[in-house]
């Protein structure tokens, strides 16, 4: 055999290997020419699926099978670099505008050795995090513990009394003497809205905190008998008193 032959066939290793996948059907170098050529899209082409059938055709006792093996890692890393330029837009604009450099074989290989350090990193990472989910602040909703429920009947009876028994009053000492009455603060209101509507702070302007009080809850009073309509167009903005003939004409 010539020097020029054993180089061909040297460079045709893989010449005999035929891949079936979904996308296409036959030689596995006629695949590769048409990957480049852009008329099959690498998106399509199973990479890992692709390694399966590699592997599932070698023949150890083959006497080129460190050459098939050596070209077919080579091409394989290059399909791989290829894919993971194509998923990065910004990583193959930053491809384009630096000069196009021929990759070696070995740098190939190196790149695809660190994809799958940094790929199976990922898994790892993720398998602990998922061990140790429990230990970490989550909405996960905690699994019941098997056990049956045991109930005390007569201490369900003593909780219920105690819940449904008469509170404690609380003290009004520090009130004071309460020297107005719901009634006198309802004659007042009505006092002021026979000359038109009035705003609750200029009605409690010179009063203390507890007439004020008790003027808020005589309003109320006379808005749940209809005699008068509560205003309010903003919340917790300025509250008017209008007397109900007045409402009404306006509506």
């Amino acid at each position: 055999m010539t020097g020029e032959a054993r180089t061909e066939t040297r460079g045709r290793s893989l010449s005999d290997f035929t891949v079936d996948l979904d996308v296409y059907s036959g030689p596995y170098e006629w695949l590769l020419a048409l990957i480049l050529r852009d008329e099959v899209e690498i998106f399509e082409v199973p990479l890992r699926e692709l390694v399966a059938l590699y592997l599932g055709n070698r023949d150890p006792e083959r006497q080129d099978t460190l050459e098939r093996d050596t070209d077919f890692a080579g091409s394989a890393a290059a399909l791989v670099l290829l894919k993971s330029r194509t998923l990065s837009p910004a990583a193959e604009a930053e491809a384009e505008s630096a000069e196009d450099e021929a990759l070696s074989p070995e740098q190939l290989a190196e790149r695809l050795s660190r994809y799958l350090k940094i790929k199976r990193g990922a898994e790892t990472l993720r398998e602990r995090l998922k061990a140790n989910a429990g230990f970490h602040p989550s909405g996960h909703v905690l699994r019941a513990r098997p056990g049956r429920l045991q109930i005390n009947q007569e201490r369900l009876i003593g909780a219920a009394r105690r819940t449904f028994s008469r509170l404690t009053e609380p003290p009004v000492r520090h009130l004071g003497p309460i020297t107005v009455t719901l009634q006198d603060l309802a004659d007042v209101i009505r006092t002021s809205l026979s000359r038109g509507p009035v705003s609750y702070e200029d009605l409690t302007r010179d009063m203390d905190r507890l007439n004020s009080a008790v003027a808020f809850a005589a309003a109320l009073s006379l808005a749940s008998e209809g005699r008068l309509k509560l205003s309010q167009p903003e919340p917790l903005g300025p509250l008017t008193f209008e007397p109900v003939e007045r409402a009404e004409r306006m509506s």
